[in-house]
């Protein structure tokens, strides 16, 4: 019977080091997240003007009846915040609950 040789061979261990940190590499020298626009959910109409609405980490079929309710009744839905905005700009207003956020401009 052969002998087994106890001593440990260094290349592969050199190998799926240099692999692991070829990977570490690429991976913190890729591009971060790129940044998405808002969602264009569409024109709504209230009380004779057009509203352009748009959402961000919100779908459009919650974003429009938010925003219709809050440009007839002025309530704002529960835990959004919302701020108004003056005649020198088309931006109605904005409403954000955390990353949540919808808007309208006019048109």
């Amino acid at each position: 019977m052969g002998r087994r040789s106890t001593h440990i061979r260094a290349v592969p261990g050199a190998c799926l080091t240099a692999v692991v940190l070829a990977i570490a590499c690429a991976a913190l020298a890729a591009p971060s997240a790129a940044i998405v626009p808002p969602a264009d959910c569409g024109v709504i109409a209230v009380s004779g003007k057009r509203y352009d609405i748009k959402a961000d980490q919100l779908r459009c079929t919650t974003a429009k009846p938010y925003a219709r309710t809050y440009l007839s009744k002025h309530r704002r839905p529960t835990g959004y915040s919302c701020r108004n905005f003056g005649k020198e700009t088309k931006l109605k207003f904005r409403c954000s609950r955390g990353v949540k956020v919808f808007f309208a401009i006019k048109r």
